[in-house]
């Protein structure tokens, strides 16, 4: 997709998760109208205290398993020596709170631990914004191979770094414990903390659509500025 809010074209699969935020001014206003001033808000104040919750609810959820595992039953002697030798070379699965991966804002990326986990845009007009950004859940090496490096990029990317070396799955931190869209769970709770919340089926959405627009493939096929890329 070439995305009408600029940020270059990029490549969605059902890996990807994303997620829109549209801000007023009039109901925003602590929030400046710039790029890096939207995204440090947005860090703030919903995905920082997001992946903060999901990495409590993992660690929370491990500690159970953990516990559960140490009171169980005794067992006959020799079934007991098998489950230790067992254990011994089994990988952990318990995760500590002080051990899960850092969400942070780096410049105009969102970073765990140290690499990147999506991508974003803005669009910025008079009285407001849109900030668009899609998260990485996984991805297939040989849709990135239609990506190109454009002229103009940041330092770090640098000329020869792969997809692998900038990027991370958000699989790989958290697909053993949670199922992807529970990123979009703990995204609602921290954005409750500060907003009254209304939520809407799809069904709603497509009638407000029909409504103003005559429909989404109406609004795709004029007004919309987001296109498909013809490879």
């Amino acid at each position: 997709l070439e995305r009408f809010s600029d940020g270059g074209t990029v490549v969605v699969d059902h890996s990807s998760l994303w997620t829109t935020f549209i801000g007023r001014d009039e109901l925003l206003p602590d929030v400046a109208p710039f790029p890096i001033e939207i995204m440090k808000w947005s860090a703030d104040v919903v995905f920082g205290p997001a992946f903060e919750s999901w990495n409590r609810e993992i660690s929370a959820s491990s500690s159970r398993a953990r516990s559960s595992r140490v009171r169980q039953p005794p067992v006959e002697k020799e079934t007991q020596q098998t489950n230790l030798l067992t254990a011994k070379y089994k990988k952990p699965v318990h995760l500590h709170l002080d051990d899960a991966p850092k969400f942070q804002l780096r410049g105009n990326d969102y970073i765990l631990g140290e690499r990147n986990i999506g991508g974003n845009a803005q669009s910025i007009v008079s009285g407001g914004f849109l900030h668009q950004t899609s998260f990485l859940w996984d991805w297939d090496n040989t849709n990135m191979e239609y990506l190109t490096l454009p002229e103009k990029r940041p330092d770090d990317r640098g000329d020869h770094r792969s997809h692998d070396e900038l990027f991370v799955r958000l699989k790989d931190h958290y697909g053993k414990h949670s199922a992807k869209n529970t990123l979009f769970s703990h995204v609602k709770n921290a954005a409750g903390e500060s907003f009254e919340l209304e939520e809407m089926t799809l069904n709603d959405v497509l009638k407000i659509s029909t409504d103003k627009f005559g429909g989404l493939q109406k609004w795709y096929d004029g007004k919309c500025r987001t296109k498909v890329v013809k490879l």
